[in-house]
């Protein structure tokens, strides 16, 4: 490891021209794959089933924000290569920022949501196709359960807090848990995603609808 790497707890993203970078679908998924291990840019390249010289300027960009940094550099064939990380555990959208009056925040908040949603949808189908494959080629079949669930509840913002403070718990559990280096039929990768927000609703005018109904 590098001398001047260092992981900070959680990345506030408290800036338009941050929001705007992350909302780039590809560049999601490069913070994707780089948080469970540091990696080069053709090792994420490879994953994705991109060309790494396509990889090159979000990487750029991505360090220049601060979101990645270099955590390693080593040798390789006479070469400098470099390994790449997340320069924190989590990243969180600045509460300051979430002014919805602003339209250029609103239309940032829709590119990163439709990024994000478009990401984990591509991510699922690719996952099924390839493992159709893995099956053609004669894998051994082990059902495995998908969980998508869709709820929702009218709590306090106590109750709220309460529970998004042991459901971040619960992600970073799951993101500190130990990578298993042996191969075998019952060693896969498991990707967890979570949305959990604010529900809002055009609602009636219950003064007007009073009114109407005399």
């Amino acid at each position: 490891m590098d001398g001047n790497f260092e992981r900070k707890p959680v990345f506030l993203v408290d800036d338009l021209e941050t929001l705007r970078a992350i909302t780039d679908p590809l560049r999601l998924q490069i913070l994707e794959m780089l948080a469970p291990k540091p990696q080069t840019v053709n090792q994420v390249a490879q994953k994705m089933g991109h060309a790494a010289s396509r990889l090159y300027y979000h990487f750029n960009l991505l360090e220049k924000l601060g979101m990645i940094g270099v955590y390693q550099t080593r040798m390789v064939n006479n070469l400098v290569e470099k390994l790449y990380w997340l320069t924190a555990e989590d990243i969180e959208i600045d509460k300051g920022l979430m002014d919805f009056s602003q339209s250029e925040v609103q239309e940032s908040l829709a590119g990163l949501i439709a990024s994000s949603l478009e990401f984990v949808q591509a991510d699922m189908l690719r996952s099924i196709q390839a493992r159709t494959y893995h099956l053609e080629q004669g894998a051994k079949p082990i059902p495995r359960d998908i969980i998508l669930q869709s709820t929702r509840k009218r709590l306090s913002d106590e109750t709220y807090e309460q529970f998004k403070t042991r459901l971040r718990a619960l992600l970073k559990e799951f993101s500190e848990l130990p990578e298993e280096t042996r191969k075998g039929d019952d060693v896969n990768y498991f990707s967890l995603a979570c949305y959990m927000y604010p529900n809002f609703y055009y609602e009636e005018n219950e003064t007007e609808s009073e009114a109407e109904s005399e």
